[in-house]
């Protein structure tokens, strides 16, 4: 095997591999509830299928039994299976379902859900997708591919609000065509940093991913996918602006990416934020100390809900309207920040 070959592998054991040591405090503590602490982003029930797997190890010896207790320093290695090794699991997961036919359904997301499963990524199971096939026992659109069955369109983890799943393959395509045409009326509610002006307006400003499929730039460079943005001003809120924003487009991050590039970037976006994305110190001042009122706030996420959907039902071209109250997390931060 040569140098670069024996790398990629390396590489590929250390992203499977995830590795903890047990404090005093953990001591006596079951190993399944503490992988479930130290990996919240997995359900207990699928650490307890790695755990009887063999999928962990204590001291570099195979543990199969969840109820181990373990002790002060003890090493602990997961193995993170592939997608393509054990396939997505079905798990029971609560779901807010706000509508349903034998073609769709149509879900709202809370914040912190990952929509699909990513394969040795940190998300293999509780995701939307590991809910819903639970929900659907196994009868979802395979169109998306065995890591996104049934989506048709997607949200950021800790955007909240509705999203369509299609149940079969001839109402996914008949979904996706409508959101290609643009036919899919998409609203979101969003808290802005500052006061945004005018009142009512657009953002059209081609996006191009800059490294990998998470960081977006407006960009005037030939790649750059155009992007087209609607808002509306629903009522300045102590230093922020609450806005109602229509997306024509659905590029990745485009809600986000659009506002922060005007100098009014969501509450709550760390990706975004503009202490993250502009040198000046007094613009980076100013951002601090509305970041410290949202922190106060108990604003612990991105603060975008997606609250509005339109578009025909496959099983006989109805359109349908759907809304989404803003999550009582967001009402909270609003009272707050006055």
């Amino acid at each position: 095997m040569n140098e670069r070959k024996r790398e990629n592998v390396y590489n590929l054991v250390i992203k499977l591999m995830r590795h903890y040591i047990a404090t005093s405090e953990e001591t006596g503590m079951r190993l399944d509830q503490y992988l479930t602490k130290v990996k919240p982003d997995l359900t207990r029930s699928f650490i307890q299928k790695l755990i009887k797997g063999g999928s962990v190890f204590v001291n570099n010896k195979k543990i199969t039994k969840s109820s181990y207790k373990l002790k002060e320093e003890n090493e602990l290695t997961v193995i993170i299976p592939s997608i393509k090794e054990i396939g997505i699991v079905a798990e029971d997961i609560p779901l807010d379902i706000v509508y349903e036919d034998e073609d769709v359904i149509v879900v709202n997301k809370p914040a912190g859900m990952v929509v699909h499963p990513t394969d040795h990524g940190a998300h293999v199971s509780g995701t939307l997708v590991n809910a819903v096939l639970y929900y659907c026992k196994d009868t979802l659109s395979g169109i998306g591919g065995e890591k996104r069955p049934g989506i048709v369109h997607r949200l950021d983890k800790d955007t909240s609000g509705l999203i369509i799943v299609a149940k079969n393959d001839r109402a996914h395509n008949y979904v996706a065509k409508q959101i290609h045409d643009r036919k899919v009326t998409k609203r979101y509610i969003a808290l802005l940093k500052g006061h945004l002006a005018p009142k009512e307006g657009s953002i059209e400003a081609p996006l191009e991913k800059l490294h990998g499929d998470k960081d977006m730039r407006v960009s005037g460079r030939k790649k750059a996918k155009y992007a087209l943005t609607h808002y509306k001003v629903r009522k300045y809120v102590g230093d922020y602006s609450l806005v109602e924003v229509q997306i024509v487009t659905g590029r990745t991050h485009q809600i986000r990416v659009h506002f922060a590039s005007i100098g009014h970037p969501v509450c709550g976006d760390k990706m975004y934020g503009l202490e993250t994305r502009n040198p000046k110190s007094e613009i980076r001042r100013k951002s601090k100390s509305l970041n410290l009122k949202l922190e106060k706030a108990g604003l612990n996420r991105q603060f975008l809900h997606a609250a509005y959907l339109k578009f025909k039902l496959p099983k006989n071209d109805e359109v349908i309207e759907l809304t989404s109250r803003l999550p009582e997390d967001l009402v909270a931060v609003l009272k707050t920040i006055v």
